[in-house]
């Protein structure tokens, strides 16, 4: 039931009792317009007993349509089969009396009673369950707006912390987007430092939605602050691991990787990430860059690999998210790395933006977009 899990589950108890309850009311009135087709003269017995039956199953058929969706047939098919057997069975066991022939006064002012509390049965169950409809409707439709206005603020606020990079420093150029699946996301993508010394980050919060977005907004803070403090590029994973284990869910946890450059070179670090691409301008070769390390946020402390690497004038580094590579097409085929690395190959000497714009539309082409695909690129001039 995971459309449950996912949907219902945040629907409230109470709201979900008065749906209930108006799709019974409403469904009343089948059975009490039975009864006046019938011209009242059904047994009381089974008079009430019909009239719960039919509406029980419509609650029944409801909730399987709710909770199931294309597989709700599961459910109505077998229950259409027992309502229709209880119904046979009741009118066995209670059958009606012989048709009316000529009536007395007194019959036939008992006949107009009866019909007349049919239809008053009628106009109650049609209001009750109208009210009922109206106030699940009215209160869910305030939660979901309000809902809705929290989620547009927090697609503002991740658009703000994961805007489009484009910029330069120290003889390096940068270009990086990031797409969230959702409304948004929880990958990071930044560029922070100085033309002497800087550091090209990228991260993966696991999970979708507003949660991994709060994660994300946390993760930019704390790496700004620490690059601010001056901590070089080796400290970054470790004091960053332990500044976000305390502050997420425990079967959270973040993916890492960067590039950062100072006096002493270049640096690449990976944290459970996916390798780091290196495209050789000069060869047209794309090698791959690993570090093993855990992603962050799964254990309190640790220490972290780092590596260096080299670049020439026209290397370029691709740093990007899973989304890319797990884009699954008709066939059940992966993007995967191979596909990405030829890409890369195929387009490293254009501009950074046309390369970025030409991977994602090779993705989008591929297969459809599942989760959020988040791209930096970094190139020596």
């Amino acid at each position: 039931m995971e459309y449950r899990k996912g949907f219902l589950a945040t629907v409230p108890a109470k709201a979900l009792i008065i749906f209930a309850l108006g799709v019974f009311f409403l469904f009343c009135t089948i059975g009490i317009a039975n009864d006046m087709a019938n011209m009242g003269r059904q047994p009381a017995l089974r008079y009430v007993l019909s009239v719960l039956l039919i509406s029980i199953c419509a609650v029944g058929y409801a909730a399987a349509g709710t909770t199931m969706r294309q597989r709700s047939w599961k459910v109505m098919v077998p229950l259409f089969l027992l309502q229709f057997l209880l119904m046979n069975w009741l009118n066995r066991w209670l059958p009606l009396p012989p048709a009316l022939g000529v009536m007395n006064a007194e019959e036939v002012a008992r006949l107009e009673q009866r019909l007349q509390w049919d239809a008053y049965g009628i106009v109650v169950a049609t209001f009750l369950g109208y009210a009922c409809f109206v106030y699940a409707s009215i209160t869910e439709g305030r939660r979901y707006f309000r809902a809705h206005a929290e989620i547009a603020l927090a697609q503002e606020i991740h658009q703000v912390l994961v805007p489009t990079i484009d910029m330069k420093l120290g003889g390096y150029e940068f270009y990086g987007r990031s797409s969230p699946s959702g409304e948004v996301g929880g990958d990071l993508i930044d560029v922070a430092g100085t033309a002497e010394s800087w550091v090209a980050y990228l991260a993966d919060v696991s999970g979708h939605g507003v949660a991994p977005g709060l994660v994300m907004g946390m993760a930019k803070s704390a790496s700004r602050m620490l690059l601010s403090s001056g901590a070089g590029s080796e400290a970054l994973m470790p004091r960053l691991n332990e500044v976000l284990y305390p502050l997420k869910k425990p079967d959270m946890f973040i993916t890492f990787c960067f590039v950062a450059a100072s006096v002493e070179g270049l640096r690449v670090g990976l944290a459970g990430h996916p390798s780091v691409l290196q495209f050789s301008a000069k060869t047209n070769e794309v090698t791959e860059i690993e570090c093993p390390n855990m992603p962050l946020g799964i254990v309190p402390e640790g220490a972290f690999a780092i590596s260096g690497a080299e670049a020439e004038s026209g290397t370029m580094f691709a740093l990007y998210t899973d989304g890319f590579l797990e884009a699954v097409n008709k066939a059940g085929e992966e993007f995967g790395v191979a596909r990405l690395k030829a890409e890369i190959q195929k387009h490293g000497a254009r501009p950074l933006v046309e390369i970025c714009d030409e991977i994602k539309a090779s993705v989008s082409r591929h297969g459809a977009q599942f989760d959020d695909q988040s791209l930096l690129l970094v190139r020596k001039i």
